[in-house]
């Protein structure tokens, strides 16, 4: 027997995140050597790595900002340490399992399966060259650069830039913060329960230029990756040849907005206007500083790191322009809007020019962190960085000797916290022991199934068995196909699973796997295609219609998490119960299914055959559905249920094909959802993040990067919003939607109108309302008075029934 104390717990946990950090070290210098990522110094990641105790938990994020003392020089620790540290583990850590999160799924070609073409719209801004080397995200923060116009935010957090063609005579990247008093709510501003809240845009605070610019103007953009984009801004080359550009790195959560000037007579704009402008004394050798004021009353500065032999100063030419003296080379000029000035000027000097994420789980531990590469140096050692309220919450413990102790605010995720540090570190606890039955948060709460339940399910299952599932499955949109196959595939996971039944069983796997096999050999309407363009499988409706909006935007990237999502949870059902019979349909679609698990969620950028993580923002913990549409709020999302319901079924998916890393990303997706989602789109009325007189929607509605609006694209009934964010509802959804939480929610908002319901959310509603109360929601789908009207598309009474007993419903009293 082993035994383990306290203390080996602790200390394996401080080994866990040792192993992450030297992951993420090595993976820094090997998987992204040949992407302009940039090196990390070697002094931060000396401190990053000696730093690390054992404790964990919340950091304190209220500490003063003091300097930070330069650590030793050191190399960047490479592949071989990593190595070794796995090989050469004592008994005591070996004994526990370690996963690493993020190894590929594959690696090889997509199958032939899927027609090869380019997508019809082209990006903007990158070269040949760049589109067909790069894996061009889809759902991240920069769509704006390269659709449409190319005039909309890319939103940074917390800052949003822009490429200003003109506006007010100026040409350039603007910059941007709001705070929230900036605020605009509506419809009715002072209600006390408001629709919605918006950031203002377009508010031109100072914005990176150049005495060279003007209307013909270029932005290119190379090095497309999951947390930045190197945008290239050139005059005409025509007046000034090729050897003219300014390049700025955008990095999720950078606190400056950085660029270096080549050749190139710097010049600063604002649309708010430039009150003041005030040279300071150098915060180091060959740094200069100047800060701006405002006539909104904000200040902002500019740090300019000069190389030795060139001359550098600003002066204020009108209320509108800043302008430097000369032409400069290979200068680096950081901007940001002053709160902490001491922090800035310790900063000053370094700067992002990317980020990747790696990690690591241990049973049901597991740690990720999000690693910024960099490139100059400054007094502190470090980056300037901000945290995302969820980040923050869970922080491993010596984080919090790195914090700043002031705060920004952000667009919809309420506040930023300041850090001076070159790796953002998370812990969080795995939901391992949620796999396919039926799963309760519920204290006290466990499967009931009672001679009587069994027999209604039964006669559910029988009546639903004999449906035409191809009638219902062969569809033309992904999306709607992907439903009416978890339908069924529930209704087989209950009959072989829980009602044991082999001849339910026999007919719904036959049946439900036919249907599968019209998507598995890409028969259907409209079969999916690889698109060369931006790497991803893609639906070919809107190839054939000419309507970019077709199937909800799949053929342009929107939702691919929620379409594919219902495609690999039914997979996952199929081959979980052939896997219990014998047979050998996993090996047989494995290739299949992955493709789409690659498609939305790619955890490695050794596949080059499709983005890392397309859907699932490992900065922002959630997903974002918006494709390739130009917005002026941003991506967004409406269905956090269907994001988190694509998470289950990866993880589902890597457990029934035995890959432990997958399973364990899932894992960890749905941790980091459950913190961000109740953080910013579930609000419990003891939610801080959101404003006071908005969190009584109980959901955002449609949060976007810059807006939250409680409403959906498809209606404003109170449940369809309410309704989108509960679907489908599955083992997963009480550990996401807490007791408390969903509670509230029936109680202010649902009660009064779920009686009078007559559609399918009625159905979506009650079965939801088996997550606080389950007794109830068995009373409603056994009463004599329910109809299937009431049933969603993608939802079966079997499968409602077999639910709520199984969180402990079935103790009501049938009437």
């Amino acid at each position: 027997m082993l035994t383990v104390s306290a203390a080996t717990v602790d200390l394996r946990w401080a080994m866990l995140v040792s192993l992450t950090i030297l992951l993420c070290l090595a993976f820094t210098r090997s998987a992204y050597s040949s992407q302009a990522f940039g090196r990390v110094s070697g002094s931060s990641l000396y401190t990053q790595f000696t730093d690390f105790g054992v404790e964990k938990g919340p950091s304190a994020v209220n500490r003063n900002f003091t300097s930070s003392t330069t650590s030793p020089n050191t190399d960047d620790i490479p592949l071989t340490i990593y190595s070794n540290w796995m090989n050469n583990a004592d008994d005591m850590f070996t004994a526990v399992s370690t996963v690493n999160l993020f190894v590929p799924v594959a690696t090889d070609v997509p199958s032939s399966l899927f027609r090869r073409t380019s997508h019809p719209l082209q990006p903007l801004g990158m070269t040949d060259t760049v589109i067909s080397t790069s894996t061009i995200p889809t759902n991240n923060f920069y769509t704006n650069l390269f659709v449409g116009s190319r005039s909309q935010p890319a939103n940074l957090y917390p800052y949003s830039v822009w490429w200003n063609q003109g506006s007010g005579g100026h040409y350039g990247l603007a910059i941007s913060h709001t705070t929230k008093s900036q605020r605009v709510y509506g419809p009715i501003p002072n209600a006390n329960l408001v629709q919605y809240y918006i950031n203002p845009v377009g508010i031109c605070s100072i914005s990176f230029s150049a005495a060279e610019f003007d209307a013909s103007m270029t932005m290119g953009l190379t090095s497309p990756s999951p947390f930045s984009i190197n945008v290239t801004m050139s005059p005409s080359t025509a007046k000034y040849g090729s050897s003219r550009s300014l390049t700025i790195p955008l990095v999720q959560g950078a606190g400056f907005i950085s660029g270096v000037y080549y050749n190139l007579q710097p010049q600063f704009y604002s649309l708010v206007g430039f009150k003041s402008l005030t040279a300071y004394a150098s915060p180091r050798s060959g740094v200069h500083k100047y800060v701006t004021e405002l006539y909104d009353g904000t200040s902002w500065a500019i740090y300019a790191a000069v190389p030795s032999g060139q001359t550098f100063s600003l002066s204020l030419l009108s209320s509108s322009t800043i302008k430097a003296s000369a032409r400069v080379n290979s200068v680096l000029v950081q901007i940001a809007k002053v709160v902490n000035e001491l922090a800035l000027d310790n900063h000053a000097g370094m700067y992002a020019t990317g980020a990747a994420v790696f990690g690591i789980a241990s049973g049901n531990q597991g740690t990720y962190t999000i690693n910024y590469s960099s490139q100059g140096s400054n007094n502190a050692g470090a980056l300037f960085l901000f945290a995302l309220p969820h980040h923050v919450t869970s922080f491993y413990s010596s984080m919090s000797s790195r914090a700043l102790g002031f705060t920004m605010d952000c667009q919809t995720k309420g506040t930023m916290y300041a850090y001076s540090t070159n790796q953002l570190v998370m812990t969080e606890t795995l939901p391992t022991e949620i796999n396919f039955a039926p799963w309760t948060s519920i204290p006290g709460k466990s499967a009931n199934y009672t001679m009587s339940a069994i027999g209604l399910i039964s006669k559910a299952a029988v009546s639903e068995v004999v449906e035409d599932f191809d009638a219902q499955t062969n569809s033309d949109s992904m999306y709607f196909a992907g439903k009416a196959l978890d339908k069924f595939a529930m209704i087989c996971y209950v009959s072989h699973f829980i009602l044991r039944n082999s001849v339910i069983t026999n007919m719904c796997l036959t049946k439900l796997k036919a249907a599968f096999a019209l998507f598995a050999t890409n028969s259907q309407t409209y079969p999916l295609v690889y698109d060369n363009t931006y790497k991803g499988i893609i639906s070919s409706i809107a190839i054939s219609t000419g309507n970019s909006l077709d199937d909800f935007g799949n053929t342009y990237y929107n939702d691919h998490h929620f379409h594919y999502g219902y495609h690999i949870h039914a997979a996952a059902v199929i081959g979980s119960i052939d896997n219990d019979l014998g047979g050998t349909w996993v090996a047989n679609n494995k290739d299949y299914v992955n493709a789409l698990v690659r498609d939305v969620a790619n955890p490695s950028p050794l596949d080059r055959y499709f983005p890392f993580s397309r859907s699932f923002s490992w900065f922002h913990g959630h997903s974002w559905a918006k494709g390739l549409f130009e917005s002026a709020d941003g991506k967004d999302e409406e269905s956090s249920s269907e994001d988190y319901h694509h998470a289950y079924a990866i993880k589902l998916w890597g457990q029934v094909v035995g890959d432990a890393s997958m399973e364990a990303r899932g894992a960890m997706m749905l941790a980091i959802m459950k913190r961000s989602m109740n953080s910013y789109m579930l609000m419990n009325s003891t939610n801080t993040i959101q404003p006071p007189n908005f969190i009584a929607n109980k959901v955002t509605g449609i949060l976007f990067e810059n807006k939250a609006d409680h409403t959906t694209y498809f209606g404003t009934n109170i449940e369809y919003i309410q309704g989108i964010h509960m679907i489908p509802i599955t083992p997963i959804s009480s550990y996401i939607r807490s007791p408390g939480f969903v509670q509230q929610e029936w109680t202010s908002l649902l009660a009064s109108i779920a009686p009078n319901l007559t559609s399918g959310w009625k159905g979506i509603l009650y079965a939801n309302l088996a997550l606080f109360d389950p007794t109830a929601s068995y009373k409603f789908f056994t009463s004599s008075t329910f109809n299937n009207a009431f049933l969603d598309g993608g939802a079966s009474l079997t499968w409602y029934l077999a639910y709520v007993a199984g969180v402990g419903g079935a103790t009501a009293v049938i009437p």
